[in-house]
């Protein structure tokens, strides 16, 4: 064994390590943003009535667990189905997500090794595993971490010519989310490409039916699973409060905001010096007129056809974007930029660039804006301070005996504790801004005008502080309250 290939496997194994020590750190934290309703509530559903039911309630029936339809339910299935094997613990989750970021360290390294020479794969494996939203999504149990995971399985799968794992991989990329299916739809497309750019001859309808076969079965999964949903159900949005958020922009500034949002999300985090090595390539290459081979013309393209569907939601929606989203198209612009850069740099200083980036990207957890400023707590390890102020918080609230029924939070902080920790069911918090006690968060990412108003001491008065790190959550009484 060369000197070269054991550094790459101690780069492995420090992969290995961090996710580890970072699996420890997060054992057993509660269920943190959006997973509140995609993993619990959806699990709780499936937990409590043994499978029996498929479809959830609708947003008006009053119930504590509500559908979110046009997500298909693998996740609530899944976690439901290991709280049924393993036990009833927020730790099982945690574990799981674990087991599949060995899935994803094992496929990320065949992708960089077949791309990447022995000189740089190991750099680039890094670059690639430890951003930092990737790492919160992981530290979180987030499906979109099994989403991405499923992604690099299937384009390991296109560029290996396996269509079993292709098969396997984009069941999980597409029923997880609605975002997985379309990079299902995107990946199906630069499949067909990367087969036209390897032998465009042997391409015709034929040869494209039978690309698509790996794809077919979960096609027809989703197919019968939405088609059983809108008989039943009905349309997805009809009376949920995220109809707004799939209907057409109220006018041009909407629209200059929401392009403005997707900038920010797309490149902080440290994400940014990805996308000015990518840019300074894309000039680079395009000056030199340098001939891209099939495998880069297929990565580009899957690049583009991702980027250009999210600029499009721009113009039809106004869906909030989240850096998570762009985890896959990030990961293509990481290795478009990163496979680039060796064509115009010296290998020596490459590696120096390499070291540069990564570091640059490990100060994405420190990216704190001003407090008007809304930030994706589920992409920046910064909020791990989080659990043990929530756990100091509620702690207080029970040693004071304040009644449940006259606290309100912000989000993460509010509804059925049952639902976030796997404990304290029934102890719920309001949501109402016109209660006795409110729980402040800068996690919350709360209204302007009521974090304003929380600082008016004739309405408001702080009664608890609890601060660690970059996060902070206060309890304040209103003095208004009747």
């Amino acid at each position: 064994m060369t000197y070269i290939n054991r550094n790459n496997i101690i780069f492995q194994f420090l992969v290995v390590i961090v996710y580890a020590m970072l699996t420890a750190i997060c054992i057993n934290h509660c269920y943190f943003w959006d997973n509140i309703q995609q993993i619990s509530k959806e699990a709780h559903w499936f937990y409590l009535t043994d499978f029996q039911q498929l479809l959830m309630p609708s947003q008006n029936s009053g119930s504590e667990i509500v559908a979110t339809g046009y997500h298909p339910p693998l996740m609530g299935i899944m976690t439901a189905a290991l709280w049924k094997v393993i036990g009833y613990k927020v730790w099982v989750s945690h574990v799981f997500i674990f087991c599949w970021s060995l899935i994803l360290i094992f496929n990320v390294w065949k992708i960089v090794k077949r791309l990447f020479s022995q000189q740089l794969a190991g750099w680039v494996l890094l670059i690639c595993l430890l951003e930092s939203t990737l790492l919160t999504q992981f530290s979180i149990a987030s499906p979109d971490f099994i989403l991405f995971t499923a992604f690099i399985i299937s384009l390991s799968a296109v560029l290996e010519h396996k269509s079993w794992m292709l098969s396997i991989g984009v069941f999980f990329l597409c029923c997880i989310n609605m975002r997985g299916i379309f990079v299902g739809g995107a990946l199906l497309i630069s499949h067909i490409y990367y087969i036209y750019q390897q032998t465009p001859s042997r391409l015709n309808f034929r040869s494209i039916i039978k690309i698509s076969i790996p794809y077919l079965p979960t096609f027809f999964l989703l197919m019968g699973y939405f088609t059983y949903y809108l008989l039943v159900k009905g349309w997805f949005f009809s009376d949920s409060t995220e109809n707004i958020h799939y209907s057409l922009p109220g006018g041009i500034s909407r629209i200059i905001k929401h392009l403005a949002e997707f900038g920010l999300r797309s490149i902080e985090n440290g994400r940014i010096i990805i996308w000015m090595i990518g840019i300074y390539v894309a000039f680079l290459t395009l000056r030199s007129k340098t001939k891209l081979n099939a495998e880069y013309k297929t990565l580009l393209l899957f690049f583009l056809l991702l980027t250009g569907l999210y600029i499009l939601f721009i113009f039809i929606t106004q869906m909030p974007f989240s850096g998570r989203y762009f985890m896959p198209q990030f990961f293509l612009l990481t290795i478009l930029a990163l496979l680039g850069l060796p064509r115009y740099v010296k290998e020596k200083r490459t590696k120096i660039v390499f070291i540069l980036i990564l570091c640059f990207e490990l100060t994405g957890n420190l990216w704190i804006y001003p407090e008007r400023i809304a930030k994706s707590w589920d992409c920046t390890l910064a909020h791990l301070p989080y659990y043990e102020l929530r756990e100091e918080c509620f702690n207080y609230i029970d040693h004071q005996k304040l009644d449940y029924n006259h606290i309100s939070a912000g989000f993460c902080l509010y509804g059925n504790r049952g639902f976030t920790e796997l404990k304290n069911e029934g102890k719920k918090v309001g949501t109402e801004t016109n209660c006795h006690y409110f729980i402040f968060s800068n996690i919350s990412n709360v209204e302007d005008s009521f974090a304003d108003d929380l600082k008016n001491q004739a309405h408001w008065i702080p009664v608890k502080k609890f601060e660690k790190g970059f996060v902070t959550m206060i309890i304040y009484r209103n003095l208004l309250y009747k």
